[in-house]
């Protein structure tokens, strides 16, 4: 997933579940968080972290939110995931999309610990974010 504007870009790549397979409790989402790895490029300083702050039940809710607001049937979407380490926000503007990311670097031992982008996108752009997000979903689905 890559946001970019003028200044910054954020691209952020689901890698693999937290735990590997069998491990974690079966009865809590232990066995579903998501390992996010970030690449934060803001004036040309790159800084790269990652962060476990995505289940993926939620990855599916942003994927079906998502698909709605490129439907018209709404206006905004905005992500209410467990963890606030990430998060995203997106509005159609006219023919186009504004959308808005953040995600906490938790790594960072100096300066901003928090990537931001607001970005604009315009609706090839976000159906490739879809078509992006539809096939994490299926390369990482809930496990039980």
């Amino acid at each position: 997933m890559l946001f970019q504007n003028e200044t910054s870009s954020l691209k952020l790549e689901i890698v693999s579940y937290e735990l590997p397979p069998g491990e974690g409790d079966p009865q809590s989402d232990d066995r579903n968080w998501l390992m996010l790895r970030a690449t934060w490029n803001d004036g040309g300083e790159i800084v790269k972290d990652s962060n476990c702050c995505l289940l993926t039940y939620e990855l599916q809710e942003m994927t079906a939110g998502l698909k709605v607001l490129n439907a018209g049937i709404r206006d905004a979407y905005r992500s209410e995931f467990s963890e606030p380490y990430f998060s995203l926000t997106a509005c159609a503007d006219g023919d186009a999309f504004t959308v808005s990311v953040s995600f906490y670097l938790p790594n960072i031992m100096y300066g901003d610990d928090t990537a931001e982008v607001t970005c604009a996108m315009d609706r090839a752009q976000m159906r490739a974010l879809l078509d992006e997000l539809s096939a994490l979903c299926e390369k990482f689905p809930d496990r039980p």
